[in-house]
């Protein structure tokens, strides 16, 4: 009997961390529901393309970088810090056509379109210098 009892704790208890692992396993890291490429336009002093590329990291978590068409020059950046929470993303990247600063966005995303803010910041602060806004569309 008491082998019995400890056959069915032993089933139980793996039976359980299985269904857990299998629970913990089917919950994407935030934002992998928008990985992929999405392309638009930014407006704001100016207005040109706007390519936002997400990628899933090793880590799960996502990684990505902009591609944007300016008056100045076009240019590429990959994100500095880069989070989702929900559908929302804030990011941060270093301005490529000035040293002293960075870009830092916010967005709304669903599953075929986003749109959002962004300003340029002097490096490290978070005072708006300019800003506008973007939207993009998934390729």
């Amino acid at each position: 009997m008491q082998r019995r009892w400890l056959s069915f704790v032993l089933v139980a208890t793996l039976g359980a961390s299985s269904l857990f692992g299998y629970s913990q396993a089917a919950d994407p890291a935030p934002g992998q529901q928008f990985v992929g490429a999405w392309a638009g336009t930014w407006e704001g002093g100016g207005t040109g393309k706007f390519i936002i590329k997400l990628e899933a990291a090793s880590d799960s978590a996502v990684q990505g970088s902009v591609q944007v068409g300016t008056e100045g020059g076009d240019y590429n950046a990959t994100f500095l810090t880069l989070a989702f929470s929900g559908s929302k993303m804030t990011g941060r990247y270093a301005y490529p056509l000035d040293a002293q600063g960075e870009i830092v966005i916010d967005g709304d995303f669903d599953a075929a379109k986003a749109n959002g803010t962004w300003k340029l910041v002097q490096k490290g602060g978070n005072d708006a210098l300019f800003g506008g806004t973007w939207t993009v569309n998934k390729e």
